[in-house]
């Protein structure tokens, strides 16, 4: 239903088929009342509040009649745009509904909006992070979209403050992830099949995130410039669905140098494998579509557990690209337009890890200056 256009204001219905009144105050804000079940009831707290401002009587949303939660967060995820003013992603729109069943509604769904105060904001973010909670990365997950939801309630003058402030609650543990050798990146290639070998080896050389390397299409691989284009993202919904869009961020739209070394398996596994034609897949299932992601899964899980390093996941091959590239004295920007990142921070963890085996490397040398009885060397 459109919304009735007035001149202190209006009524819309929301999708969960609730009424929202809205009223513009004397200093010209626009501010919600609340939401209610019929459309009678809404013409009433309209009509109320008009009374209420010739009355001189300042109008208040009221804490019974905003919306719960659960409602506003549907409508919320159905609205919501991205900073460049796109429609949500399928696959982040299924995130947030998953994190908003699993760990946000079931404390706060039934709740209304101006009634989520701070302390039980901390005690349901204590509780995601406690023994018995999903762990501290998916409570911060969790918290900055309650935060997210809730900020967009005072723009629409649901509430007139956010009561997620509890600091540091949305910072997820930085977790060291264990980076695999060049040698153990051989060892996985040798033991996956040989229409997969690829992928491993774009992701731990190149630096490819699997749903790029996954929408990869034959015409963005040019071997006579050793160069690859990156333009999409493949990746499957939880419908099974193919998704396929631009890269993550606007970052993530480049084009990268190949190591010459590469050269010849990609040369061999486009003739062998690949889709044909500019538009067809690189990466291809037995029967020929699209490779699945449950497929490449299932064999890489395999080939890790025999190499002896299960832990190990396909991120963690871009990571090792990564600290490659620091290694050869990349700078922190070149480092991040190689990998698609959109801030220094992703990047400098690969600066780190090079400083860290530097250090190593000074180590070994002080003990070959020092000799083996730890004497400093000699001026001569």
């Amino acid at each position: 239903m459109p919304r009735e256009r007035r001149t202190g204001g209006g009524i819309d219905r929301l999708p969960s088929g609730r009424y929202r009144v809205r009223i513009v105050t004397p200093d010209g804000r626009r501010l919600s009342l609340g939401t209610y079940p019929t459309k009678r009831a809404a013409e009433a707290a309209y009509a109320q509040s008009v009374a209420d401002q010739a009355n001189g009587k300042p109008a208040t949303p009221s804490a019974v009649t905003t919306p719960t939660l659960g409602d506003y967060a549907s409508s919320w995820v159905d609205t919501r745009l991205t900073k460049r003013g796109e429609a949500l992603r399928p696959r982040v729109k299924d995130l947030y509904l998953m994190q908003l069943r699993l760990h946000i509604v079931p404390t706060f769904g039934n709740s209304r909006l101006a009634r989520i105060t701070t302390a039980r904001v901390r005690d349901w973010n204590a509780r995601l992070r406690g023994p018995d909670g999903p762990g501290a990365s998916t409570a911060a997950k969790c918290y900055r979209l309650l935060r997210s939801i809730l900020t967009t309630a005072v723009e629409d003058g649901l509430i007139t403050a956010n009561p997620c402030t509890i600091k540091g609650a949305g910072i997820e543990p930085a977790d060291e992830r264990p980076i695999p050798t060049v040698d153990q990146v051989h060892d996985l290639v040798g033991l996956l099949p040989e229409r997969m070998r690829c992928v491993a080896l774009l992701a731990a050389f190149i630096g490819l995130r699997r749903g790029e390397i996954l929408g990869l299409r034959r015409g963005d691989i040019d071997l006579d410039r050793c160069e690859i284009a990156i333009l999409r993202q493949r990746q499957i919904d939880r419908h099974g669905a193919h998704l396929v869009g631009p890269p993550k961020s606007d970052a993530g739209r480049r084009v990268l140098a190949i190591p010459a070394a590469l050269v010849a398996d990609l040369g061999n596994h486009l003739d062998v494998f690949a889709q044909p034609g500019d538009d067809g897949y690189v990466f291809t299932g037995q029967k020929g579509g699209p490779l699945a992601p449950h497929v490449w899964q299932d064999a890489w899980h395999k080939a890790r557990t025999e190499v002896g390093i299960p832990e190990i996941h396909l991120h963690d091959l871009r990571h090792l690209a990564g600290t490659l590239a620091a290694s050869t004295g990349a700078s922190t920007k070149e480092v991040m337009y190689r990998l698609g990142h959109s801030t220094h921070q992703a990047a400098l963890r690969y600066q780190h890890a090079t400083r860290s085996r530097d250090r190593a490397i000074a180590d070994a040398m002080d003990r070959l200056l020092l000799g083996p009885k730890g004497d400093p060397p000699v001026a001569r």
